[in-house]
């Protein structure tokens, strides 16, 4: 496993006051003004009624600039009533400048509670692994110890509680005010065995088909495992042709 660690979210919703670190645009993302740079795309898989992709943007020094998942607009309609996994592979360029080897793109058909006391409606959960498709797949069905190993202090945020353990993915972890409120865009944790695996940008369905734009800057764990170029925000927007883009950016060297 190239270990790696990233840690914290942030939450809007309809019962969430913004904070002055969240930024709500009426234009898509522009990532950075370099037009030297450029962009690695991943192999399109389908989802619903269209596809989804990877991409990683890179500067002329291997950079990254901006990594996430493209998906087509037909992607959001015609999904199955059941949880649903698709595995997006990256560009190798992506993964040799970046921690994550792959994005786990999970379907929640009808949403779910969020602890403490919250609710997030049907939403794609946008998993950026940092381990092996085979280590992943290894990990067993709870409740295995390796589900209840905690990170070392100062690689996970203070006020995080556990949410649910998956076989096949890990313990997830979602922000303790989360209380009371619908939420429609946040940034759960993932571990397994004392170790962070992915950060999870989460997005509901309607708001990606709103076609608002958002950039949200997140806080920066104290410690990381590795040397390495670790995204500051994630973001979600709509093209001018049309497709839906859930994606990390403001790289910076941890």
């Amino acid at each position: 496993m190239r270990l790696f660690a990233l840690y914290f979210f942030f939450i809007t919703g309809s019962a969430v006051v913004l904070s002055s670190c969240e930024k709500v645009f009426n234009f898509p993302f522009k990532g950075h003004p370099d037009t030297k740079s450029n962009t690695f795309y991943g192999t399109q898989e389908q989802v619903g009624k269209g596809t989804a992709r990877t991409f990683a943007t890179l500067n002329p020094s291997v950079v990254p600039q901006e990594v996430g998942v493209i998906f087509t607009d037909e992607a959001l309609s015609g999904l199955p009533d059941e949880n649903t996994l698709y595995t997006l592979h990256f560009h190798q360029k992506a993964i040799d400048a970046t921690p994550f080897e792959y994005v786990l793109l999970g379907l929640s058909a009808h949403g779910h509670p969020l602890p403490p006391s919250g609710q997030i409606a049907p939403h794609f959960d946008v998993r950026f692994f940092m381990m092996t498709e085979e280590e992943r797949r290894a990990i067993p069905a709870p409740p295995a110890p390796g589900f209840d190993i905690i990170p070392p202090p100062g690689y996970l945020p203070a006020n995080y509680v556990w949410n649910a353990a998956l076989a096949q993915i890990g313990r997830h972890w979602s922000y303790s005010t989360v209380a009371g409120t619908i939420v429609n865009h946040t940034m759960v944790l993932g571990t397994w065995n004392g170790e962070l695996i992915f950060i999870n940008p989460n997005v509901t369905l309607t708001t990606l088909a709103s076609g608002k734009s958002y950039s949200i800057a997140y806080p920066q764990p104290q410690f990381f495992a590795q040397h390495g170029y670790y995204p500051g925000k994630y973001n979600i927007y709509k093209d001018d042709k049309g497709s839906h883009y859930v994606t990390l950016s403001d790289f910076v060297w941890r």
